[in-house]
């Protein structure tokens, strides 16, 4: 079933991807498989707009968790 991702999930995702990207050079963006077109019906728009929410919340949870992490290395 079509489904949002988690703000959770989205963090676990970013920050496995930083065990081989640094963080610096890491950015999230929209693959909700869903089209920008007005005329896309494939995705409900509330599951779009929760895609997107979760993303930016969830990369902005990443970014705290790597950003203390940095700061107790130097």
């Amino acid at each position: 079933a079509l489904r949002a991702e988690t703000a959770e999930e989205v963090c676990e995702r970013v920050l496995e991807a930083a065990k081989y990207i640094p963080f610096e050079q890491l950015d999230t963006t929209d693959d909700c498989k869903f089209s920008p077109f007005d005329d896309d019906q494939s995705t409900p728009r509330q599951i779009a707009f929760d895609k997107i929410r979760a993303r930016l919340e969830g990369t902005r949870m990443a970014e705290e968790q790597l950003m203390a992490r940095k700061r107790t290395k130097i």
